[in-house]
């Protein structure tokens, strides 16, 4: 029997004399989610939410800049953008011009572990819309004309995002430096090189590598019953062949013995600078009190390097950072924007004072409180749409490992006390754990 028992109110209301009335939301949690697995591996999560007409249907593929190598770097962000330029059945395109006469929209995104396809559209849709999604699963046809052009977008998205954009060489020339061996040396974009000398049948061969049933997930939320759902499913996803399991991620990246340092000299009207840190993977003990330590450390104007740079000391004009939801262990980052002319050696310095503050006397319980508040905030607010719920669900399958995990989030993040927020700062905050990044206009002093 479906549940109506509603865990909040959306705020529509509707006034009739002194009577108003409000929409209820659909219950969301475990038992909710119906999890289906279909004979060719792919994993299907359905909840249903008849709060509007709608759907969102997310496909998630566990793939991204983590699974690359070199020679074919930010190929898994190209074949995002392949997957919406043509298939045997629908040509290049007309993925788009279809979902928009139903009156559906969509969007794609590539990460370091993972690339996630997005529909939303009116219910009615649906049909239309798992055939076409079904389809490019593996029917990718990388016509050589269209290959070649979208090869160019790509390039030029480099140039435009990374080569011209003082903040992210930086980046890039950091992370590149604090980590060696691991996948994660690369960025999602990848470097020019490769991008300018892909090889068709070596993307094609990438392609049906991780765009295989067995190494996806399925996600559908909305207004949907679902066992007639389920049929449309199994009807055009059955068909799809699973392929030989993707080779494992078996490189770990050996422990930093030493701190390192970046230097950039380019074109730049004010320097740029950053910091950063081995951090565990999501999966870890220790990330969430790191992420609860982002808080009072980095978010907003009330946190610490804030008010010391760019309040009291006013040597920057912001200040942001903090830990990245990986399934490896990545990097935690301070980024800086100094005032022009600003001391680059005093702003490392201030950092660092305020990091021993926290290693040696750990936050207050008022910052604890107001860490936990703000992540429950932004947690909830983040499943108030079919779409947010979708996203959520993938994100945890995928870089959690078991999407029920998303439900007990919450609790885990209720654990963290002050000691272990202090411990996890006195684990990642040495200097031989440290790289420094600095990007000064061509000419200037360091």
């Amino acid at each position: 029997m479906r549940s109506r028992i509603p865990l909040r109110f959306l705020g529509l209301f509707v006034c009739l004399g002194a009577l108003v009335l409000s929409l209820p939301a659909a219950t969301f949690d475990k038992e909710n989610v119906q999890v289906h697995q279909l004979a060719n591996g792919l994993k299907v999560l359905l909840v249903e939410d008849h709060g509007i007409p709608n759907i969102a249907l997310y496909t998630f593929f566990r793939v991204g800049s983590r699974n690359e190598r070199p020679g074919l770097t930010g190929v898994s962000h190209f074949i995002e953008h392949m997957m919406f330029n043509g298939t045997a059945d629908f040509g290049p395109g007309e993925f788009d011009r279809r979902m928009e006469f139903l009156g559906g929209s969509n969007n794609a995104y590539t990460g370091d572990d993972l690339t996630a396809y997005t529909d939303w559209f009116p219910a009615a849709a649906l049909d239309t819309m798992l055939r076409m999604e079904s389809d490019r699963m593996q029917g990718l046809i990388f016509e050589p004309k269209v290959f070649e052009s979208e090869r160019g977008v790509i390039a030029s998205e480099r140039r435009l995002s990374v080569e011209n954009n003082n903040d992210a060489i930086l980046y890039e020339n950091v992370r590149a430096t604090a980590i060696m061996a691991h996948p994660y040396h690369w960025d999602v974009i990848g470097w020019m090189s490769d991008i300018l000398g892909w090889r068709r049948d070596e993307v094609i061969a990438y392609y049906h590598t991780y765009y295989s049933p067995n190494n996806a997930v399925l996600i559908m939320v909305g207004d949907f019953d679902p066992a007639p759902a389920l049929s449309l499913i199994r009807k055009y996803y059955e068909p799809v062949k699973a392929s030989p399991a993707p080779p494992p991620i078996v490189t770990v990246e050996p422990p930093q013995i030493g701190p390192k340092s970046v230097l950039v000299r380019k074109e730049a009207q004010v320097p740029s600078f950053l910091v950063a840190w081995h951090e565990p993977g999501a999966r870890e003990a220790d990330f969430l009190p790191l992420a609860v330590l982002t808080k009072p450390l980095l978010d907003g104007e009330s946190s610490r390097l804030y008010r010391r740079l760019v309040r009291e000391e006013q040597l920057a004009i912001s200040v942001r950072g903090g830990n990245q939801e990986t399934i490896d262990p990545f990097l935690f980052t301070i980024s800086v924007k100094p005032r022009p002319g600003a001391d680059l050696d005093r702003i490392e310095k201030v950092i660092e004072e305020e990091l021993d503050k926290v290693k040696s006397e750990g936050i207050t319980q008022r910052e604890l409180e107001k860490a936990l508040n703000i992540t429950r905030t932004d947690f909830y607010q983040s499943l108030e749409t079919i779409a947010g719920k979708a996203n959520q669900l993938g994100s945890a399958e995928v870089i959690l490992g078991d999407h029920t995990k998303l439900f007990t989030l919450m609790d885990s993040y209720s654990a963290v006390t002050l000691d272990s927020v202090r411990e996890v700062a006195r684990k990642i905050f040495q200097e031989n754990n440290k790289t420094t990044g600095r990007l000064v206009p061509e000419g200037g002093a360091r």
